[in-house]
């Protein structure tokens, strides 16, 4: 068979989930109508892929059969094996992972290189790390970190190695190309953002310019800028709190090689980290060794030297930061479902050290910092681990904004966003983060508008990293579609800023990304699958008619689809989109069919289970039963089997109960037989459903459903009840606003009589209970519970599902259609 080059053309597809839609028949399963090339004679020609009747052209029927079918099975294999091999890979990196793992500091190095031997003072203590200094100059003359220039970091590295070079005399070239380098760049520092400088920057470099002065090196000392930096050297050290600082444990520690002249050394190394580090700092505590012959200080370095053979990294050990970071990293890629017992084994060692005062960078480092400090009490928290947030008192401020470090001259955008991040997930009466939110959105927000640089790493870009959470706060945002998101927002090669710029291999690395996209295109074809299995049993009860209804099957699955998105959980999947289909079409005809008699056969039609009771219906009504009928018989078929017992009673009680709810509701709407909010509120709950919409998926989580843990999950449930009011006051709220402030909705007039308040008022207060209720839900779905977490995650999900369909009051309904448009589009489409 010969081969032909398929070239489709525009899509021809409804703007969501377009490839759903095949318009194709026959083997080609995807929906565009396009050419292929034939080859005749040594000549290339276009041709149709289908002919007028819309079959494909025979020849692309024969060659695609043969041709692409193996080709794609071969590559799909392919693809497997790949994302094989790179979750065996990023396993090993976790089982490996031990006081950390970063890329070589120059600056710290070059320091290192300058402990003279303690046998003989003319050669080094450490003769590898001068070495390394020899060997790792630049082209242009500098030192620093070699995957990106970041000016700041090449010329505290540069003079660093230019001076370790000059203290044993040696290479002389080295030092000429470096002081080149730095006469050429040390003027354009006026140019660079004064967020992206290195930390001490302006105490660092110009002691070590002292120094260069000193001994004659032919520097631009009296150029503007370098004069602004002495300027602010003594400005610092002129609020360098002496005392203090040879008292407690501050910052200062970590860049004491910049303090020399008033550093009281004997003291301060009462203020020495267990390890025998200066705040895990090798340039300071070598300094610190060179001045007090401090055997703990030397016995440090020697384990860095050890450790990393020739060089020295920005700050060691970093085993804190490490594992905190990839496991967000993992989890925000969609990737984590291959590693829950490397995830549980790193967190189980964060929450051991977890200290009294939050989360350094490393073990054994007695400052913490708020943003790993929250970052680890947010994952701590989202896996069930009992953490308190009232830690962060010790970086709040008397006017309530929170600080990363005490003396720090600005505030930073990574550390205030993850502050922003634990805030979402807040419970009732954290008082210390529901405070926090509000300044954290307006300093967050400043930052997008002003296009902030962060102090502490240099990332891809963290700002729409940002914008995407203050647009999708946790809870309305889809897991999946927002790893879909991170899958283009993250930076395989972003660096962290530290006294030196530093890559953090375990951080992040390429062979995270290349997994997320392999495993989010090989989602594509389950997708794919499951929606067309979808289609076909909407198609077969009926339901495509749009005198049926008009509901859209498509973004129910995508809205479970882009929430339990991982590969196991396709029946999960497929069993909650047609739950919630069923619940949408009978929940509408409650609400808007005319006839009460019809209605109430209906109910006694399910009571009874009969088929044959609905027979005087109207056709859409006898549709809709059927569809319902035949759908519950299904799935309680197969939870049945899959549990191992019989469920269909329980599964036909939930069905019951809900229609009469409905019944109840639309009678009291009739007769207005509303006397209260209160009233009003207890019967709305019910109508949310949540029982029918998410119960019966529980069945096919994986977990056996035994009686006890079923009476869990009944109407007395705590997280049931917890769920129906969160999603009747959102829903309510959002009615409301959605009507432009006309008439005031039922929910809305009855709260204002029974209040005794303004509509104005009443929104208000609304908003506030609703957004109490959802810190109420946050609590009852990651507290430790009887209810498995599989069951408390889906009931979560479906009120984060609500809230993404509702969207938020900046928007109109219009918008919010566009909204999902453009997300259902997104998320199906391949990386």
């Amino acid at each position: 068979m010969e081969r032909i080059s398929l070239l489709p053309s525009k899509a021809l597809f409804s703007r969501s989930l377009g490839y759903l839609y095949p318009q194709v028949r026959g083997n080609l399963n995807f929906c565009t109508t396009g050419l292929y090339v034939e080859k005749q004679n040594k000549m290339l020609s276009f041709r149709p892929l289908v002919n007028a009747s819309g079959a494909l052209s025979p020849r692309v029927a024969g060659a695609f059969d043969i041709d692409v079918a193996k080709d794609s099975a071969e590559e799909t294999r392919d693809e497997d094996d790949r994302i094989g091999t790179l979750v065996m890979q990023i396993k090993e990196m976790f089982r490996s992972m031990s006081d950390g793992d970063t890329s070589p500091s120059a600056y710290d190095t070059a320091w290192v290189a300058r402990i003279p031997s303690k046998h003989d003072a003319t050669r080094p203590h450490f003769p590898t790390t001068l070495n390394w200094v020899l060997g790792n100059q630049h082209e242009d003359g500098s030192w620093g970190e070699p995957s990106l220039f970041h000016l700041y970091d090449r010329l505290v590295c540069t003079l660093a190695c230019i001076l370790s070079l000059k203290t044993w005399s040696i290479g002389e070239q080295h030092i000429a190309k470096g002081l080149e380098f730095l006469r050429a760049h040390v003027e354009q520092l006026g140019d660079e953002t004064s967020n992206s400088r290195t930390c001490a920057f302006e105490i660092v470099f110009p002691s070590m310019l002292d120094e260069a002065n000193s001994i004659g090196l032919e520097l631009p000392y009296d150029a503007p800028y370098l004069k602004k930096i002495f300027e602010m050297r003594e400005n610092k050290k002129s609020r360098v709190p002496v005392e203090m600082m040879h008292s407690v444990h501050t910052t200062l520690l970590y860049s004491v090689e910049a303090l020399q002249e008033i550093v009281q050394w004997k003291r301060i190394l009462k203020l020495q980290s267990p390890d025998g580090s200066s705040l895990s700092s090798p340039a300071a505590t070598a300094v610190a060794y060179m001045k007090t012959g401090d055997s703990k200080s030397l016995e440090y370095l020697t384990n860095i030297v050890q450790r990393f053979r020739d060089h020295a990294p920005s700050q060691y050990p970093i085993d804190l930061v490490e594992r905190i970071w990839a496991i967000d990293t993992i989890e925000r890629l969609g990737i984590h479902h291959y590693f829950r017992e490397e995830i549980s084994d790193a967190l189980d060692y964060v929450y051991r050290n977890i200290g009294k005062k939050g989360v350094p960078y490393g073990t054994g480092n007695p400052i913490p910092d708020i943003d790993d400090t929250c970052m680890a009490l947010r994952l701590a928290r989202s896996h069930g681990y009992e953490i308190s947030p009232d830690i962060l008192q010790h970086f709040k401020q008397d006017n309530g904004h929170f600080i990363c470090h005490p003396g720090e001259t600005h505030t930073g955008v990574s550390d205030m966003f993850n502050l922003y991040r634990f805030s979402q997930i807040s419970y009732p009466g954290e008082t210390i983060l529901e405070d926090a939110k509000p300044l954290l959105q307006r300093y967050l927000q400043y930052c997008i508008k002003n296009h902030v640089d962060d102090k502490w790493a240099l990332k891809k870009d963290l700002l729409k990293e940002v914008e995407r959470a203050l647009r999708y706060p946790w809870k309305m945002s889809l897991q999946g579609l927002e790893a879909r998101e991170y899958i283009d927002l993250y930076g395989e090669n972003d660096l962290w800023i530290g006294k030196t710029v530093y890559w953090m291999h375990n951080v992040n690395n390429p062979k995270y990304l290349e997994l997320a996209k392999l495993e989010y295109n090989r989602l594509q074809a389950i997708h794919e699958r499951e929606i067309n299995y979808v289609l076909k049993w909407w198609n077969n009860c009926g339901l495509d008619d749009p005198f049926v209804t008009r509901i859209c099957p498509q973004e129910i699955y995508f809205s479970i689809a882009a929430t339990l998105y991982e590969p196991e959980l396709e029946d999960c999947r497929i069993t909650y989109t047609k739950s919630n289909c069923i619940e949408d079409i009978v929940r509408d005809m409650f609400q808007n069919h005319g006839s009460n008699q019809d209605l109430k056969l209906f109910c006694k039609a399910i009571e009874q289970w009969n088929p044959s009771l609905i027979h005087s219906l109207p056709q859409r009504i006898q549709v809709i039963f059927m569809a319902m009928y035949n759908t519950l018989n299904e799935l309680a078929t197969e939870a049945s089997n899959a549990q191992g017992k019989d469920v269909f009673p329980y599964f036909h009680d939930l069905r019951s109960k809900q229609v009469q709810d409905y019944m109840k509701s639309r009678l009291r709407i009739e007769t207005k037989q509303i006397s209260s909010w209160t009233e009003y509120f207890e019967n709305g709950k019910k109508d949310c459903g949540v029982a029918i919409r998410t119960v019966p998926t529980m069945f096919f989580m994986g977990e056996n459903m035994v009686d006890n843990i079923l009476r869990c999950l009944d109407s007395r449930s705590k997280i049931q009840d917890q769920l129906s009011m969160y999603l009747r006051l959102l829903i309510d709220v959002r009615t409301h606003e959605n009507m432009m402030h006309k008439k005031p909705t039922i929910a809305i007039s009855s709260y204002m009589k029974e209040a005794n308040c303004t509509e104005e008022e009443a929104i208000c207060r609304l908003k506030r209970t609703t957004e109490e209720a959802f810190h109420e839900l946050v609590y009852q779905y990651l507290k430790p519970s009887k209810v498995p977490r599989c069951c408390r995650r889906l009931m979560f999900e479906h009120g984060r599902i609500t809230h993404f369909f509702l969207g938020d009051n900046s928007s109109t309904p219009l918008t919010e259609r566009e909204r999902i448009s453009d997300a259902m589009d997104r998320f199906f489409s391949a990386v």
